[in-house]
């Protein structure tokens, strides 16, 4: 969901939010914000229903997996029968220390460009919200390649896709070997 052309007035009056999601959105200065933490709640409410947040701080459900992202006025959002993450980055400059910060060497020849090394970032984010912990690990020692493609990570396989969607990269990883592909679509409240 694309929420730079919606009101926060218009996403805080969606029927799928609770008084105590709205109390929570509104801690937060940048509209921006806003509205991307209220779409993070209209998404758990509405496709999730009932959840809670494990020792890392990750929404989990008894119903399914899912799992949310966002990044400069975009919120994704992503559900499944398999653990599964999802990140989302606009592409925008990076300084260099950045690339030295979190790639292998490997994953350093990889980055020729901003599109690449949020490739690289995302797909370390999602592989970690797969499995729920967050960056625990040093960054460095998260693998980021293949890009597309299966993974090995703490003794267990996922499978990694990444998109381009308007400028920025989303990268969805799930705890499988088996390709598989999401077709990304827009919606409003």
């Amino acid at each position: 969901m694309d929420t730079n052309n919606v009101s926060l007035e218009n996403i805080l009056s969606s029927s799928f939010l609770l008084d105590s999601d709205i109390a929570d959105v509104s801690r937060f200065k940048m509209e921006e914000s806003k509205k991307e933490k209220a779409y993070s709640y209209i998404y758990k409410n509405r496709e999730v229903g009932k959840y809670f947040l494990n020792e890392f701080g990750k929404p989990i459900s008894k119903d399914c997996y899912f799992n949310i992202s966002h990044s400069k006025g975009v919120v994704v959002f992503i559900k499944d029968t398999v653990p599964i993450g999802i990140d989302i980055e606009k592409i925008r400059p990076i300084e260099d220390n950045m690339i030295e910060y979190i790639s292998s060497n490997e994953e350093k020849e990889y980055i020729k460009n901003e599109k690449r090394f949020f490739e690289i970032w995302t797909n370390k984010e999602s592989l970690t919200k797969t499995i729920g912990t967050g960056i625990k690990d040093k960054i460095k020692n998260i693998p980021g390649l293949p890009i597309v493609g299966v993974k090995e990570y703490k003794e267990k396989k996922y499978y990694s896709i990444v998109k381009e969607y308007k400028g920025y990269v989303i990268s969805i990883t799930r705890e499988s070997e088996q390709p598989f592909n999401i077709d990304i679509t827009e919606e409003g409240i």
